[in-house]
This record gives C-alpha cells, sequence and structure tokens, in this order.
C-alpha cells in the first residue's frame, strides 16, 4: 500500500512538473519580443546649417557673401529692407540667428520717393528648434527677435514695427528637410539586415522617425529614432567559412576598400586647402595599414573585423568630409546621408552579433551611390592601376621615374650600352649564394645609396641627408636583409609576407596600392628600392620633422626612428618608438631597428650578411676627412694601348670612382670622352669574358665617398654610377 501511494505521489508530482514545463515554454514563446530603441545620430554643423539657410532662403551667386534676400518691397518702390549674412550658433542651449539688415526708408510725396532714413544692423532670433509634424523635418519656434544698432544697442520704434513682421514671417519659413537622409535609410535597412523577414524590416521601417534634438556648441544633434527587435540566440557552433563565403568576403572588402579611395579621392579634389588634403591622405594611409591588420584577424559568421574596420574608417573621415563639403554648395543633404548611414552602420554594429548586421553587395552599392550618383561611374571598382589622383594627393611625381642608379637603367648612345645596365640585369632574379654575397651586398648598398641620393630634396641640410640614407639602409636591412627574390620549391620568387608586404623594402601592396606599380615592386628591384625611399621620405618630411620629433630627446636620430615606426605602423605611429605603453610586438620591432641603425650610422651597413648566413665582411671608414686622394696620373682616353686598364688594376680596391659609361665599341668609347669634354682625363678598359668587346668608362679614384659624390653631382646630367674600384676590378678580371 505504501509502494503504491509513493508511486501515486511521484505520478502527480511528475505531471506537475510536466504541466509547469509547458507553462513556461508557452510564457517564452507567447511572450512579445520587447523591440529595443535604437538612436541614430546625425550631426548638423553650423556652418552646415547656413549654407542650408542661404540655398533655401536667400538669393544670388554662390558666394555666399553676396546673398541677400529682401523681405520689404512697398508697391511704390521707395522702401526697401534687404537682410543678408546670416550666422547660427549656441546661446544659452538655444539657437541663435543673427542676419545683417540694410533698410532704406521713403514716401511717395507728388509722385517722387522722398527718404525718410536709412539704417544698417542686426536682427537677432532668438530660436527653439522643433521637430515639425510626420516628424521628419525641423522647423524653428521664434522665442524672440530683436534689431541692434552696430553698436551693439537695441533698437526700437518705427523701423523695428515696419520690419519685425515680415521678418517672423521669413524666418518660419526656415525647414531643415531630413526625409530625404530617413529615405535612404529606409532603403539600406533590407540591405544590412538581410537575416530579418520583409515583415520584420517593415516593422523597422515604420518606426523611423526623428527623435531628441540638443543644441551644441558646434551645431545641432538630432537622433533617428528606430525600433529593432534582437535575433534569438543560437546555441549552435559556428562553422568553418566556406569557399564561397569567403570569396564573397574578400570581393565585399575590396569594394570597401575602394568606396573610402573614390571618397578620398573626391572630397581632395573638392578642396583647395592644402591642409585639409594633407588630411585626408593621413586618415587614408592609416585606414590602408589597419586595413592589412583586420585582414590578418580570424573572421566568424558573428564577426568581421573588415566590417569593423570600413566604418570605422568612415567615423574618422566624417568630421574632414563636412568641412569640405561647405566649398561645394548642394552637396550638404547627400552628405548628410551618407554619413547618417554609416553612423547607422556604427550603432548597430555596437549593438553586437544578435542585431544580425551584415553589409551585403546591394548595401554597399548604396552607400556608393549616396557618394556619388553619377552613370558611368563605379565608386566600388577596384583595380591595382597606378592612380594619378592618388599620387598627386602625396605630392608625388605623376609617374615615379627612375633616375635612377645610373649604372641600373641608362643608355647614352643608339648602339647596346650592356654593360651599363648589367647590374640591373645582374639583380634581376639573384638570390645569392653565401659565396656570392661580398660581390652582392656592395652592389644593393650603391643601389639604396643612390635611389635616397636621387629622392631626397636637395634644400634638407648635409645631417639630415646623411641621416635619411642611413634610414633607407637600415629599413632595407630591417625589412627584408637587402632581399628581392629567394628560392621557394626551386624557383625563384619575389621575397613576399602573409600581410602582402613585397621585395627589398617590404611595400604593402594593400597600403600603397595606386600610388605604385604593383608588378614592379615584385619583379624590379630599383622600383622597389625608389618607391621605398619615396615613402620614407613622405614620413620623414610630413610626420617626424613636422610633428619635431629632432626636438626631443635623442635629436635628429629620432627622425630616422619615427620615420620607420610610421613605415611600420602607418603615420598615427610616428611616436611609437617612445611609446612605453606601445603594445610589446612593436616595441621588438622598433628595438631591432634601432639596433641596425646604429651600426650604419658608424659605416657598418655591411654588417647585414650575419642576417644571410654569411660571415661578417671587412668595413673601412667612410667619416673621416672628406677631402679626395689626389689619384694617380691617369691615362688619356687614348693614349695607351692598354687603355687605363694597368692604370685602374692599380687602385686600391676600396676606393671609390665614377662609372661614366660602358659601349659596345672602342670608337664610341671614345666618342663619348671626346665629345662630352670632361676636365681632366678618364680611363677606359676593356671588360673581361663575359662582357667580351665592351668597353668600361671611369673617372677618378678616392679614398672617401663623399668625395665622389661630389663629382658626382658636377656631371649629375649624364648620371654616371658611384662604385667601388674592386667591383671595376671584378669586371674587368672576369
Amino acid at each position: 500500500m505504501l509502494t503504491e501511494k509513493y508511486d501515486m505521489a511521484e505520478n502527480n508530482l511528475n505531471k506537475l512538473v510536466s504541466t509547469l514545463s509547458l507553462l513556461l515554454t508557452a510564457l517564452v514563446f507567447t511572450s512579445p519580443v520587447m523591440a529595443e530603441t535604437v538612436r541614430v545620430p546625425i550631426q548638423l554643423d553650423y556652418p552646415v546649417l547656413r549654407q542650408l539657410m542661404l540655398s533655401q532662403l536667400f538669393n544670388g551667386s554662390d558666394n555666399s557673401a553676396d546673398k541677400k534676400v529682401e523681405i520689404l518691397h512697398d508697391a511704390a518702390g521707395c522702401s526697401t529692407v534687404f537682410l543678408s549674412n546670416p550666422r547660427l550658433h549656441e546661446y544659452q542651449k538655444k539657437l541663435e540667428i543673427i542676419t545683417h539688415v540694410k533698410a532704406n526708408i521713403a514716401t511717395v510725396a507728388f509722385g517722387n520717393c522722398t527718404p525718410l532714413f536709412n539704417w544698417e544692423g542686426d536682427a537677432r532670433f532668438l530660436t527653439d528648434p522643433i521637430i515639425k509634424p510626420g516628424a521628419r523635418s525641423i522647423g524653428l519656434k521664434i522665442l524672440r527677435s530683436q534689431f541692434y544698432n552696430p553698436q551693439g544697442q537695441l533698437i526700437t520704434g518705427q523701423i523695428w514695427e515696419l520690419a519685425s513682421g515680415r521678418l517672423l514671417s521669413f524666418m518660419n519659413r526656415y525647414e531643415i528637410d531630413l526625409a530625404p537622409t530617413i529615405n535612404q535609410l529606409n532603403k539600406l535597412l533590407p540591405d544590412i539586415l538581410d537575416k530579418r523577414s520583409a515583415l520584420q524590416i517593415s516593422k523597422i521601417s515604420d518606426s523611423l522617425k526623428l527623435g531628441a534634438i540638443s543644441i551644441e556648441s558646434d551645431g545641432i544633434d538630432v537622433a533617428v529614432a528606430l525600433q529593432i527587435d534582437r535575433l534569438p540566440a543560437t546555441q549552435e557552433p559556428v562553422a568553418t567559412l566556406s569557399f564561397e563565403e569567403i570569396q564573397k568576403l574578400e570581393a565585399n572588402w575590396q569594394m570597401m576598400d575602394a568606396m573610402i579611395t573614390f571618397a578620398v579621392k573626391r572630397y581632395a579634389n573638392a578642396t583647395n586647402q592644402q591642409e585639409l588634403r594633407d588630411t585626408l591622405a593621413e586618415i587614408f594611409l592609416d585606414a590602408r595599414y589597419r586595413l592589412v591588420d583586420a585582414l590578418t584577424m580570424p573572421v566568424s559568421a558573428t564577426n568581421d573585423p573588415v566590417r569593423h574596420w570600413f566604418i570605422d574608417s568612415w567615423q574618422k573621415l566624417g568630421p574632414i568630409l563636412r568641412q569640405i563639403s561647405l566649398e561645394n554648395p548642394g552637396q550638404e543633404p547627400m552628405l548628410i546621408s551618407l554619413l547618417a548611414a554609416t553612423d547607422a552602420l556604427a550603432v548597430l554594429d555596437r549593438l553586437g552579433p544578435s542585431i544580425g548586421l551584415d553589409i551585403s553587395v546591394n548595401g554597399l552599392r548604396r552607400l556608393g551611390r549616396m557618394l556619388i550618383d553619377q552613370p558611368g561611374t563605379n565608386p566600388l571598382f577596384y583595380d591595382n592601376a597606378v592612380d594619378p589622383e592618388l599620387r598627386h594627393l602625396f605630392r608625388l611625381s605623376p609617374f615615379m621615374k627612375l633616375n635612377a642608379p645610373s649604372g641600373f637603367n641608362f643608355s647614352f648612345w643608339p648602339i647596346s650600352s650592356a654593360w651599363a645596365t648589367s647590374s640591373n640585369e645582374r639583380l634581376a632574379l639573384w638570390v645569392p649564394t653565401k659565396s656570392e654575397l661580398p660581390e652582392y651586398l656592395p652592389i644593393v648598398r650603391d643601389l639604396l645609396e643612390d635611389s635616397a641620393g636621387d629622392t631626397i630634396e636637395p634644400g634638407l641640410n648635409a645631417a639630415t641627408k646623411k641621416l635619411f640614407q642611413n634610414l633607407v639602409l637600415t629599413t632595407a636591412w630591417q625589412e627584408s636583409c637587402w632581399r628581392q627574390y629567394v628560392l621557394k620549391n626551386r624557383e625563384i620568387v619575389t621575397l613576399h609576407s602573409s600581410t602582402g608586404d613585397t621585395g627589398l623594402m617590404q611595400i604593402n601592396e594593400r597600403v600603397w596600392r595606386g600610388l605604385y606599380n604593383t608588378q614592379k615592386l615584385r619583379w624590379d628591384i630599383a622600383y622597389n628600392a625608389r618607391a621605398g625611399t619615396e615613402i620614407l621620405l613622405n614620413y620623414l618630411l610630413k610626420y617626424s620633422l613636422k610633428r619635431g620629433e629632432h626636438k626631443l630627446r635623442g635629436g635628429l636620430d629620432n627622425l630616422a626612428r619615427s620615420a620607420y615606426s610610421a613605415y611600420n605602423g602607418g603615420p598615427s605611429k610616428t611616436s611609437r618608438y617612445r611609446d612605453p605603453q606601445a603594445i610589446l610586438p612593436h616595441q621588438k620591432i622598433d628595438a631591432a631597428f634601432w639596433t641596425k641603425y646604429q651600426a650604419v650610422k658608424q659605416g657598418n651597413e655591411l654588417q647585414v650578411v650575419q642576417c644571410l648566413g654569411g660571415k661578417a665582411l671587412p668595413t673601412h671608414q667612410q667619416s673621416a676627412k672628406n677631402v679626395p686622394i689626389k689619384p694617380d696620373k691617369q691615362p688619356s682616353a687614348v693614349s695607351r694601348n692598354d687603355l687605363g686598364k694597368t692604370w685602374i688594376l692599380a687602385q686600391d680596391k676600396h676606393h671609390y670612382t665614377l662609372q661614366l659609361a660602358v659601349f659596345s665599341s672602342l670608337k664610341a668609347a671614345q666618342k663619348f670622352t671626346e665629345d662630352t669634354q670632361f676636365k681632366g682625363s678618364v680611363a677606359i678598359a676593356p671588360l673581361g669574358k663575359e662582357k667580351e668587346g665592351q668597353f668600361v668608362v671611369i673617372k677618378g679614384s678616392f679614398k672617401e665617398k663623399a668625395a665622389a659624390q661630389a663629382l658626382k653631382q658636377q656631371y649629375k646630367n649624364i648620371k654616371p654610377w658611384l662604385r667601388q674600384i674592386k667591383d671595376i676590378h671584378s669586371s674587368i678580371k672576369r
């Protein structure tokens, strides 16, 4: 009996638990989901509001100084009152509008206008912006209006009585129409919330309306409110992205990058203020560096670092785009819609994955049309071609011409000058063995030094020029160990990192897309060297020097350290080398650069051999007296049978000389020396077996490199190549 009671009690308990479970489940699934109110901020700066007022209420040319409006014009044409030059600002948390008033009051007497008085001053309106019925536009509630004379004294009487009614009527017409912005947000919603049904999207769209307004010191802040519910949380593990999803993500980031690039170019072309153009260039470069970082981060269905990057980039661009738009009246509504859309993305993104934000291709296209709605123009087009507009933005030459290390690219005669280009040809696809490093590294050093010399601005002092040369040598050491190519699976390939850094100077192809030729960066070591020196000079002059890094403890060398930090991390990182809060990997990078830089500064740049597994090469001091050794008596170009070979082989192999040219015949070499009329003598010698039948022309033998560089400047029109004598020895003997 007792057992039966226990069984009965247990059955009743189980039934009760089941019933309660069903009730709880029913409550969960039948309870309404509470929608969350989201507010998208729209910032209306006072200059933008003024421009809107000029366009809406005032007449005249595009020059705002000419815009005025007549609010009183009697039938006889005797009296007029004009308003001009509106100014808007915050006053005690209200919007105050001040306009200039010019009144000419007259009466009709005997068929003529008889002047009564003329007056000039200001009309001041204290207003409260209010949301108009329909919640899609903002009007003004005028709290107070007054006249003031030029001395700031309140004016009452006849002029006020005559004009006040018309003034109030006029100002009441001002309306800030945000319906186009709300309509654009409505159209964007399905393209960024594609996990929701049409009914859900419709409910969100219906909830869109203007919310609270606040008057701030820099403008009016308006919130667009919308109601959105969070998607149900899923306990299912996030699946690995499919190949198709990865392809979609790649296409998306390329379109995002293209759109930001297009916006930067468009607004850079829309302003004549160099300071604004430079700011755009800096934001653009930092965005590109951050894109490279974002692309290395793990991606999942609920987390997209590139989307975060895209939204954040627009947040940084917004203020500068607003400023530039003031120079182009009529563009304000379009920009307001675009920035409101990107602000909406930022707000929804911050709410997390439960909102289901995903910027689709259609969403990007819609954003692109907010940027420019012009047939035949695609702001999402992505390619790797060199873009003259981008190079102009960075104040670079339209096309990077290599006034190359002359031994790397030149020709004086229609006949072949094979040796003149042989070093470039030798470096092409050259992956040196350890035994070849003593020959390879000096050639690369000469290439880097000549690239630095050809890039540096002539107005800089000697100390800064030397620092820049050391910076270039050290950067190439740090980035690539002076390599352009490596062996991979027994094939010669360009040195290329997983993040897209390429070649000798490890120039990131994604960061510098459009500014440099990608194929040349990969396969032309001289082009890569010149591009890297150009980038370093940009950071040195426009950022490190301009920001006064050399004025801090550490002095002039800070410029090199700062420029390299920027080269590695972007323009915002110029102070990273001295930042104790920098993350540890960055501290290690900057410390390694500093160690190498000090070695280069001491003349030990060939220690780079150690990172290639070679033995330290002997170095010679290059910082003694900058006075050339008086060379032994040199033969004339044609007076000796050996044509100068004996003299060349007798020179100290560590000395420096200028290689002027190489020709495929003795006659051509002789004609060159006669036609050029060099001061002093030159030496001509036949090259070795590999270049049999070719003749090198050189001038001078200098212990100090600086002396050879000084002579090089005298003959810069023919682009001589500064070389060590030992390189000439090797070419003659080979």
